[in-house]
C-alpha cells in the first residue's frame, strides 16, 4: 500500500510538472518551461494552486457587469440575507421555518430609487435562489451573489467586494458578521444578528443615514462611515441630526436673510462636506426656500420626495404586479420549453444517419 501511494504520488507529481501548453505558459510568464528539478517543481505546485483556488475564489473575476446607463445608480448597496433579511430555524415540530424581517419591503423598495441593490450572501445558489424569488417577486434586488462569489480565507467565508466590477468609493455593505468583510472593512455596516425578533427596526431605521448620502452624494463614503466608526449608526445619526435641527430652528428664529439649510450643518457634525446638485426642485415641489420658510431643513425635503417616489412604486405594484408575475412566469416557461426543444434536437441530431454525398437526392414529385 505504501508502495502504491509513492508511485502514485511520483506519477502525479510528474503529470503536475510537465511543461506548459500555450495557455499557462501565457499566464505563469514567470515560471519558465524547462526539466530542471526546480523548474518541474514549481509547475507542479502552481498547477495544484491553480486547482486549489477554483474553491477558494470567486466563481468570476467580474460578479458584476459594467454599469448600463439607464439604469445606472451613484451608489452600490450590498445586502447580506442571512440573518439580515430572513432568519432560518429548526425545529421538531414545524421542521426548518424561515421569518422575514420587518420592514424588509419597505427598506428594498424605498432605498431602491437611490442604490443599485445587491445580495451579496454566503449561501449556496441551491438554498438561496428559491428563497429570493419568495422574499423579492419583483426583483426589486437587481444583483443577487450567492456562495459562489464570495471567497475562502483562513477557513472562513469572506465577501471581497474588489470583485465586484464597482469604484469601491461608491460601495456599501451591510452585514451581520464582520469576518465576512474583513477585506474591505471601511466600506461596511455592522448590524446585530436579526434572530426573529418581531418589533425590530434596525434594519428600517438606517434608511434616513443612507438616504442623506445620496442626497449629499459624497465622493468616498467610506469617510462617512470613519465618521460612524464604533458607533450604532441608527442611534448616531438620530442624535446629530437632533443636534442640527435644533441649531437650523434656532437660527430660523432669529430671522437671518441668509438661512441654513439643516443639511450642511449635519455635514459640519459629519466633518464633511458634499454636493447638493440633486436639490433642484421636482415638478409640484416648493422652492427650498419656500421650504426653509416653513421650517424644513433639506433632509426633509428629501423624505418628502423619496416617500412620494416610493408611494407611486407601491401603487404601481398594487395595480400590476399580479400581471407583471403571470408574464415573468410565461417568460420563463417559454424559456424552459425552448431549452428543452434544443436539447432534444442535439440528442436526436447524434442518431440521425447523415445523407452520404455519393448517393444522388430524389427528386420531388410533382
Amino acid at each position: 500500500m505504501y508502495l502504491a501511494v509513492l508511485v502514485g504520488g511520483v506519477v502525479a507529481l510528474g503529470y503536475l510538472g510537465r511543461e506548459w501548453d500555450e495557455e499557462e505558459a501565457a499566464v505563469h510568464k514567470d515560471i519558465p518551461s524547462g526539466w530542471t528539478p526546480a523548474l518541474w517543481w514549481k509547475r507542479a505546485v502552481a498547477r495544484l494552486t491553480d486547482v486549489t483556488d477554483y474553491y477558494r475564489e470567486p466563481a468570476f473575476d467580474k460578479l458584476l457587469p459594467d454599469p448600463h446607463p439607464m439604469f445606472e445608480r451613484p451608489y452600490t448597496l450590498c445586502i447580506s440575507l442571512e440573518d439580515m433579511l430572513v432568519h432560518s430555524e429548526w425545529s421538531r415540530e414545524h421542521g426548518w421555518r424561515v421569518a422575514k424581517r420587518p420592514g424588509v419591503d419597505y427598506f428594498l423598495r424605498y432605498l431602491s430609487q437611490y442604490y443599485e441593490l445587491v445580495l451579496f450572501t454566503s449561501v449556496p445558489i441551491a438554498m438561496g435562489e428559491p428563497l429570493m424569488r419568495k422574499l423579492d417577486p419583483f426583483q426589486i434586488i437587481v444583483w443577487p451573489l450567492y456562495r459562489e462569489a464570495t471567497k475562502y480565507k483562513d477557513g472562513e467565508i469572506v465577501k471581497d467586494l474588489s470583485y465586484l466590477n464597482r469604484d469601491l468609493s461608491k460601495v456599501i455593505i451591510i452585514d451581520s458578521k464582520a469576518s465576512h468583510v474583513q477585506n474591505q472593512p471601511e466600506n461596511a455596516i455592522i448590524l446585530p444578528p436579526w434572530k426573529g425578533d418581531k418589533d425590530d427596526k434596525d434594519l428600517v431605521s438606517l434608511i434616513p443615514f443612507l438616504e442623506y448620502i445620496f442626497a449629499m452624494e459624497y465622493k468616498d463614503v467610506r469617510d462617512v462611515l470613519k465618521s460612524f466608526k464604533g458607533k450604532h449608526i441608527p442611534t448616531e445619526f438620530a442624535r446629530r441630526e437632533a443636534i442640527a435641527r435644533a441649531e437650523f430652528q434656532k437660527q430660523l428664529d432669529s430671522q437671518k436673510r441668509k438661512r441654513p439649510s439643516g443639511m450642511g450643518a449635519l455635514g459640519n457634525m459629519l466633518g464633511l462636506k458634499g454636493n447638493m446638485s440633486m436639490m433642484q426642485p421636482a415638478d409640484g415641489e416648493i422652492s427650498p426656500s419656500e421650504a426653509f420658510a416653513q421650517g424644513k431643513m433639506l433632509q426633509d425635503i428629501i423624505r418628502e420626495r423619496g416617500q412620494r417616489n416610493y408611494e407611486m412604486m407601491e401603487k404601481q405594484i398594487r395595480e400590476n404586479g399580479e400581471q407583471w408575475l403571470k408574464e415573468a412566469q410565461q417568460m420563463q416557461e417559454q424559456q424552459q420549453a425552448e431549452a428543452m426543444n434544443s436539447m432534444k434536437s442535439s440528442f436526436t441530431g447524434w442518431f440521425k444517419p447523415s445523407q452520404s454525398s455519393d448517393t444522388p437526392a430524389q427528386p420531388k414529385a410533382s
